[in-house]
């Protein structure tokens, strides 16, 4: 897909075609030819052979009648739209090789119309060219279409950006799957991550294939969630239940693996150990952990270096020894857990605090931690919680983190003094819901819409508490009965974690609500910031601009949202200060 203005300054230009250099730090062997449908990816008007009643791009277009004795014969008109349509369409393209998809999303659910006429078509076009047509038409595959482009001997233009955001019309921007159903992409992380440990596992344990029907369900699940109506979350709700279903039932087979490969790996001998897997550490829930004063916990590392990691396991206890694989007594605290995570409806759970304590895990590699609890040697090891009144900073490893005195983030002190204003808040903007209007377009699943360009603010005063641990402190926020935030931050770092809850989402008031988290900084930045480009190199966007057309602003909110995968940057060059 491309934006709407983009697609018809192509069109007119004849660069609906174009390489894609899409990575600086790979270079041409990343290069891609990019091809980009007129019609979207659909069948020709009027050549649509999909059986009736399928919900989607109705089809049902008529047949071809090709017995002369037919009153209803109609070869050449068909034949004749056909054609024209051709010759059209090769005003976009800088080549004589035009493609045509005989299909889309759904199609096919009855092959057999679809070939029969595909087949008429292709004869009755191509016996045209016996009184001078010039269009050859045939069956063809990627692969052919591109040994013909390549004939061709044309030299494209190049891309170096991306097409992100785009809009099918000026209030339509697809910028709403970004984070529709944020459930689900979350697990389809979960499913990638236990994907690579069990195939890593399997491997290192010296499997050689035999748990290959174990491990393949969620390589092909995992498949089947990167669909364009998948992870993008706009399916149906009925459907998203299924995805997670299918992904759920795939982990518990490659679970299987885990625990063996781990069995074969820790020890030769018997008895194995079964281990068992904490599947709703999200909302600080875990049978398991709860349910067991003392136990072993192993964590695995898929990474090729050493990580350090601050574990975090919900518990029923008050006193814990945590000793490491050496048998060293490791630092540990308990936690409590924020009161917003305790009162979701979903959680079952006894658990009211954490257990928190940080891990040393080799590349590749596993350690097992053992945790005894109640035990006469071990103190109560609780951290200090106190509710905040008036304004404070934390320190981190090199800057000084400032709060108000509401627990808010307000400023944040550099190592040379220098303050730099960085404000949080969340806001809402109200879901633009007209239909019924002359561009007929709301907020929804593909497409995000704000009604005014005004974010709402969240009138209730915020609630937080400062927690203290060895490793930093927590700052528990309180939004309101449903937005809720913990910051992290930690002497030996100066990266400030934000962890937030939002939902469920009240809609009695039926007013749909696009929530944000609202930053607000005093860096000069020129209307400039980076994001990824899918987690790797970082991609310059400007506010309210595209680099390869003049864009025309009718949504300025909707217009300016960029997908997100692993960072964000801000950056002010003349005070060299970098915000990611």
């Amino acid at each position: 897909r491309l934006d709407y203005d983009d697609q018809n300054k192509r069109k007119a230009e004849k660069r609906m075609e174009l390489i894609w250099q899409g990575s600086d730090d790979l270079g041409s062997a990343s290069d891609m030819f990019t091809h980009a449908m007129e019609m979207g990816y659909g069948p020709p008007r009027g050549l649509n052979w999909e059986i009736s009643g399928n919900g989607f791009n109705q089809g049902n277009d008529e047949p071809f009648i090709d017995d002369p004795e037919s009153e209803d014969y109609n070869v050449d008109r068909l034949v004749d739209n056909f054609i024209s349509y051709a010759k059209e369409y090769s005003n976009y393209y800088a080549t004589n090789n035009i493609l045509f998809p005989m299909g889309t999303d759904f199609y096919y659910q009855s092959a057999e119309p679809w070939y029969i006429n595909m087949d008429k078509l292709i004869k009755y076009v191509n016996e045209r060219k016996a009184k001078g047509s010039n269009i050859n038409a045939f069956y063809s595959t990627p692969t052919c279409y591109m040994h013909g482009i390549h004939l061709s001997n044309h030299t494209f233009t190049t891309k170096k950006d991306d097409f992100f955001p785009y809009a099918n019309r000026p209030h339509a921007y697809w910028t709403g799957y970004f984070t529709s159903r944020p459930a689900l992409k979350r697990y389809e992380k979960v499913g990638n991550n236990f994907l690579q440990t069990c195939k890593q596992l399997d491997v290192l344990s010296l499997g050689n294939g035999k748990n290959e029907a174990l491990v393949t369900p969620l390589r092909e699940w995992m498949g089947v969630l990167q669909h364009h109506d998948a992870v993008s979350g706009t399916e149906k709700q009925h459907v998203a239940d299924n995805y997670a279903l299918k992904l759920s039932k795939s982990i518990e087979k490659c679970k299987t693996v885990v625990n063996q490969s781990l069995n074969s790996l820790i020890s030769k001998s018997d008895p194995k150990l079964n281990q068992l897997f904490c599947n709703a550490l999200n909302v600080s829930a875990c049978a398991v952990t709860e349910g067991t004063d003392n136990l072993a916990v192993t964590i695995y590392n898929p990474f090729g270096h050493n990580v350090n990691s601050v574990i975090r396991l919900p518990v029923t206890s008050k006193a814990y020894k945590v000793l490491d694989p050496k048998g060293t007594a490791v630092k540990s605290e308990i936690v409590p857990i924020p009161t917003s995570v305790l009162n979701l409806k979903e959680r079952v759970s006894k658990a009211k605090d954490e257990l928190v304590f940080n891990a040393s895990i080799p590349a590749l590699g596993f350690a097992t931690y053992l945790l005894k609890a109640n035990g006469p040697q071990n103190g109560v090891n609780e951290a200090k919680v106190t509710k905040i009144t008036e304004a404070f900073g934390i320190k981190s490893k090199s800057m000084n983190i400032l709060f108000d005195k509401t627990g808010a983030l307000n400023a944040i002190q550099l190592k040379d003094g220098k303050v730099v204003d960085f404000k949080q808040n969340f806001e809402y903007y109200k879901a633009h819901d007209d239909h019924s209007g002359a561009d007929h377009q709301a907020s929804g699943a593909y497409v995000f819409r704000s009604d005014g360009d005004t974010p709402e603010i969240y009138k209730n005063g915020l609630q937080s508490e400062i927690v203290e641990t060895s490793n930093g402190r927590e700052i528990h926020q309180t939004v309101n009965e449903y937005i809720s935030q913990v910051i992290r931050i930690s002497e030996n770092s100066d990266v400030i974690e934000l962890d937030f809850t939002v939902g469920p989402i009240p809609v009695d008031d039926k007013i749909g609500k696009e929530i944000i988290s609202r930053w607000e900084t005093n860096l000069t930045t020129n209307g400039l910031f980076y994001t990824d480009a899918n987690g790797r190199q970082l991609l310059e966007r400007k506010r309210d601009f595209r680099p390869t057309w003049k864009l025309t602003v009718n949504e300025e909110i909707a217009g300016n949202y960029y997908p997100v995968n692993s960072r964000i940057a801000i950056k002010d060059v003349k005070q060299d200060i970098q915000m990611t």
